[in-house]
């Protein structure tokens, strides 16, 4: 997992690893997006077990969208 304060990627090696993963860090994000109060939360598929979850100033604060990339 890489790790910088607005974005992280995440790899899992199963789909319950992945839902762990990316609660914890949906979490975190969104205590950081708490402390900006202007970005949401973007959470990107980049892969089979591969995810980018990062503050997004495209997404309204308070929202987490998914998508594909």
């Amino acid at each position: 997992m890489v790790i910088t304060p607005t974005r992280q990627e995440i790899t899992a090696a199963s789909n319950d690893e992945a839902d762990q993963l990316l609660n914890a860090v949906v979490e975190e994000m969104q205590h950081l997006a708490g402390q900006e109060g202007t970005c949401g939360i973007l959470v990107t598929k980049t892969g089979p077990g591969q995810f980018t979850v990062e503050l997004s100033e495209d997404v309204p604060f308070g929202v987490t969208e998914e998508t594909t990339g």
